[in-house]
C-alpha cells in the first residue's frame, strides 16, 4: 500500500513539474516554414507581415536553396511574446535558430523591421553568414526624417500608439491598415492582404515595435559586419516634389550606411516600400546578381 502511495505521489508530482515548466515557458518567439533544399535563405517579413510576403520570392528561390521562412510573435495571427525589447527577443532567438540548426553560408534577407533585425543579427553574429540582403530599411530610421533625432525608446509614443489601436474596432482597424498599405505598395492586388495582416496582428507587439525600432540607432554597430550586404532602397517620384529624387534617396542611404563598409545600395526604379510587389524583376535581378557574385 505504501509503495502504491508513493507511485501516485511521484506521478503526480512530476506531473505539477511538467505543468509548471509549461506554464513557464516562453511562447516562440517565431514560426518558421522551411522549403526546398541547398544553401539555406532565411527570410525576416515586415511589420505586421506573414512570412507569406515572401511567397513569390521563395517559390522562385526554393528550387535551388532551402529557404527558411519567418513569422514574427505578434505578426498576423502569430502568438505574441511578452517581452520589454521585442526586437532584441526577435534577434536573440534568430541567432539560437541559426546556431542550433547548424545552418552555415546563410543568405540572411529582410524587410522592413526584418532589414532593421538582420542589420542587429550581421553586427553581432560573425559567423554562419554569407551574405545579407537589406529590402529597403535602416539602421536608424528617425533620423531619416529627423536629422536631430535622438536615440531611446519612447514608452510614452508606444503606450499611445497601443490605445490608438485598441480604440478601433475590427473595421476601423482594417480601413486603417488599408491606408498604411495604399501608402507603402503601389500594386493595389496586394493591399488587401497586408491590411488584413495588419488587422490579425496584436496589437501591443504592433505599438512597441514600432517604437523600439525608432529609438534605436545601429549605424555604429553595422562597421562590424563582415559579410557583403546588398540594401535594396525604394523610391517612387512624389507628384509636385520636384526635389525628391533616386539622388536625393541615395543620399540618404549613403549617409545611413556609411559605416558599412560591406555594403553597396541600389535604389530601385518606380517602387513604393513593398519593392518585391511593385517593381517584382528589378528585385529579382538584384538578387540574382549579389547571390551569384560568389
Amino acid at each position: 500500500m505504501k509503495t502504491k502511495s508513493l507511485i501516485i505521489l511521484t506521478i503526480s508530482t512530476l506531473l505539477l513539474m511538467s505543468v509548471t515548466l509549461y506554464a513557464k515557458a516562453d511562447p516562440a518567439a517565431f514560426q518558421v516554414k522551411v522549403t526546398g533544399k541547398g544553401q539555406p535563405m532565411l527570410f525576416i517579413p515586415g511589420a505586421t507581415c506573414s512570412g507569406e510576403e515572401w511567397k513569390e520570392t521563395v517559390a522562385r528561390y526554393s528550387n535551388h536553396y532551402q529557404c527558411h521562412v519567418f513569422t514574427l510573435a505578434g505578426y498576423a495571427g502569430a502568438a505574441p511574446v511578452e517581452s520589454k525589447d521585442y526586437l532584441d527577443t526577435y534577434k536573440t532567438e534568430i541567432i539560437k535558430y541559426i546556431r542550433d540548426k547548424k545552418l552555415n553560408k546563410v543568405i540572411l534577407v529582410g524587410h522592413s523591421i526584418g532589414g532593421f533585425l538582420s542589420l542587429c543579427i550581421a553586427s553581432e553574429m560573425h559567423d554562419h553568414l554569407e551574405r545579407v540582403i537589406i529590402v529597403d530599411a535602416m539602421p536608424f530610421f528617425a533620423a531619416a526624417f529627423n536629422p536631430n533625432a535622438k536615440a531611446g525608446f519612447n514608452e510614452e509614443m508606444a503606450k499611445n500608439m497601443l490605445a490608438g489601436y485598441d480604440k478601433m474596432d475590427t473595421e476601423k482597424l482594417r480601413s486603417s491598415q488599408r491606408g498604411i498599405a495604399k501608402y507603402l505598395c503601389a500594386d493595389s492586388t496586394q493591399w488587401a492582404k497586408i491590411a488584413e495582416w495588419g488587422v490579425q496582428s496584436d496589437h501591443r507587439t504592433m505599438a512597441y515595435t514600432m517604437s523600439e525600432m525608432l529609438g534605436k540607432d545601429i549605424r555604429q554597430q553595422i562597421s562590424s559586419i563582415q559579410v557583403p550586404v546588398l540594401v535594396l532602397a525604394a523610391f517612387m517620384p512624389k507628384p509636385g516634389s520636384p526635389l525628391f529624387t533616386s539622388e536625393h534617396v541615395t543620399d540618404i542611404f549613403t549617409k545611413q550606411y556609411q559605416q558599412c563598409k560591406t555594403c553597396v545600395i541600389h535604389v530601385s526604379p518606380s517602387a513604393k516600400h513593398f519593392i518585391m510587389y511593385d517593381a517584382p524583376q528589378w528585385y529579382y535581378q538584384e538578387i540574382d546578381t549579389f547571390i551569384k557574385a560568389g
